[in-house]
């Protein structure tokens, strides 16, 4: 495996690379996307579960499911 030395790259500057981005009200875009994933997948499934639609009630599941696997990445994965 090569490093940065071996390649010849120029150093990062710091606090490149970080993986999220706080937005102004402190919260991370990725908790805010994760956030609103949640808030439509919740009333889509709801709709398809009502109206008896596999479609809206599949989107609405993933969309759920992708929210609430986005929220926990952090648990997993602690910021340093």
């Amino acid at each position: 495996m090569a490093t940065e030395e071996h390649r010849g790259a120029r150093p990062r500057p710091p606090g490149a690379g970080t993986r999220t981005v706080t937005g102004e009200d402190g919260i991370p875009r990725a908790r805010r996307l994760a956030l609103a994933e949640m808030a439509v997948g919740l009333p889509a499934a709801a709709w398809g579960a009502r109206r008896r639609s596999l479609g809206w009630t599949a989107a609405g599941t993933v969309l759920l499911v992708h929210g609430a696997l986005e929220l926990s990445y952090e648990t997993v994965f602690p910021r340093d």
